[in-house]
């Protein structure tokens, strides 16, 4: 693979990159608590992670 090839691949990478962070910046997560207000529960139960505290 030449620079030139690599140089591209980079910057094709780089602007993907920038398009998603873009996106991520869009969404609102004003009423989603934090990742470390919930847990895990078991995999016997068929729930999903619960919060443990109110935020």
């Amino acid at each position: 693979m030449s620079d030139a090839d690599r140089q591209a691949a980079v910057a094709a990478t780089a602007e993907h990159v920038r398009s998603v962070v873009a996106v991520l910046r869009e969404l609102d997560f004003a009423d989603t608590p934090p990742a470390l207000a919930y847990r895990a529960e078991r995999p016997e139960t068929l729930e999903q992670e619960k919060p443990v505290a109110a935020v």
